[in-house]
């Protein structure tokens, strides 16, 4: 009898043990999606179906664009919303950039003092924080109209697929809170 007891209470401790470990790889699987987004409009800029963009100088070195993925991801949904792309020489009616930083790079204590922004995604040990800036410049002064600063954990073992996808997701995320027109 003492044995069949012992039995049951070490089936129990497994079953719980092992209901443990699913629960946290769900709650770790459920965090890697999670993504937190804070924008700030600095200035009005009056857009219209003649208004232009650029890309900052950030965004181009020698061999042309710095990160191609998310300069073309940008590119086309600024496109869809109607706007057209010039070059910085052409006096566009605003500029935009970006900037990607991970967790060890840029603390979310400097992106308050630098940016202005934290968007408040929280630590997991287990996992890195990146970080997108985005920013809009008006075309003529140059000064800021619009930032953003979207945070997600950094999922470098995705297939191209996925990150396309997940690429997409926070850039139009992003960028749908830019909303002048």
């Amino acid at each position: 009898m003492l044995e069949k007891s012992m039995r049951s209470v070490m089936y129990l401790l497994l079953a719980l043990s092992m209901s443990a470990c699913v629960q946290v790889n769900t709650e770790i699987a459920k965090a890697e999606t999670q993504l937190a987004i804070s924008s700030v409009h600095d200035r009005e800029l009056l857009l219209d179906q003649n208004s232009t963009f650029a890309f900052t100088p950030l965004q181009q070195n020698e061999h042309g664009a710095v990160f191609s993925m998310v300069t073309a991801e940008i590119e086309m949904f600024l496109k869809q919303k109607g706007f057209q792309q010039v070059t910085p020489e052409q006096q566009p009616t605003f500029y935009i950039g970006y900037i990607l930083e991970r967790e060890d790079e840029l603390s979310d204590e400097q992106l308050s003092e630098t940016f202005g922004l934290n968007p408040g995604l929280p630590d997991l040990p287990e996992l890195e924080k990146g970080t997108m800036l985005i920013f809009v410049l008006d075309g003529e002064s140059k000064q800021f109209v619009w930032r953003a600063a979207a945070q997600g954990f950094v999922l470098d073992d995705l297939d191209a697929e996925l990150k396309k996808l997940r690429l997409q997701q926070v850039v139009h995320s992003t960028l749908s809170q830019f909303n002048n027109k």
